[in-house]
């Protein structure tokens, strides 16, 4: 697999990966392996909905990783996650895994802990992922139109502005669209959720990248 566009990673999840290259960034091989032992273990398996079979859970009360703190676990465990997913769907060889984890400048001690608990675990992977399926569709456009809806009262019919919104998702290859309406302050709130979600996704990865230069700084 030469091709590294086969991996869909966003930028934070490659940037949290990269950062487990730098033992001196605060995360030990023993403790890497225990979120990786996590991460397999619990994507091999049906989800549970009991909250104390929460895999993120488990590892922040685990005391061998007191010292990284729930944020550091949680970006920890979301990212290799994706990372073992994308590998999982793509059933990937061993070597290939290798080649994947060597551009993210792992050491030799660190991809084979990833490998072995991953191969061990690939197939129950795969058989998790073909029922529950590995990713959500994407959105790929938007259209949009204006219309009236009749609505009555006391007074008569009235007309109401409605707009009419389309989502066209693709999925495999496959496009669909998913349509709904919504009035002129159902759509400002949607707006607003979305641009508050944008904004989420901004600050955190400033905070990613402060951090990663940070560590730089520290290094040189």
């Amino acid at each position: 697999m030469g091709d590294n566009t086969v991996f869909e990673l966003s930028s934070i999840v490659q940037s949290n990966l990269l950062s487990l290259s730098d033992t001196k960034a605060g995360v030990s091989l023993e403790e890497l392996g225990i979120i990786i032992d996590n991460v397999c273990n619990s994507l091999a398996k049906i989800p549970s909905t009991d909250e104390s079979q929460n895999p993120i859970r488990q590892l922040e009360v685990n005391k061998s990783l007191g010292k990284l703190g729930p944020q550091r676990i949680s970006e920890l465990y979301t990212s290799l996650s994706k990372f073992v997913i994308q590998a999982a769907s793509q059933n990937i060889s061993a070597s290939q895994l290798e080649s994947k984890l060597k551009t993210f400048h792992w050491s030799p001690e660190q991809i084979d802990r990833l490998m072995k608990v991953f191969l061990a675990n690939q197939s129950k992977i795969r058989a998790v992922l073909r029922l529950y399926g590995t990713s959500p569709p994407k959105l790929v456009d938007v259209n949009w139109r204006l219309d009236y809806r009749l609505e009555t009262n006391t007074r008569g019919p009235v007309r109401e502005l409605m707009y009419i919104i389309e989502l066209i998702l693709e999925d495999k290859g496959r496009r669909e669209p998913l349509t709904f309406t919504a009035s002129h302050a159902e759509l400002e709130d949607l707006v607003n959720t979305l641009k508050d979600a944008c904004h989420s996704v901004k600050l955190k990865t400033r905070i990613t990248k402060k951090g990663n230069k940070l560590t730089h700084e520290v290094q040189g």
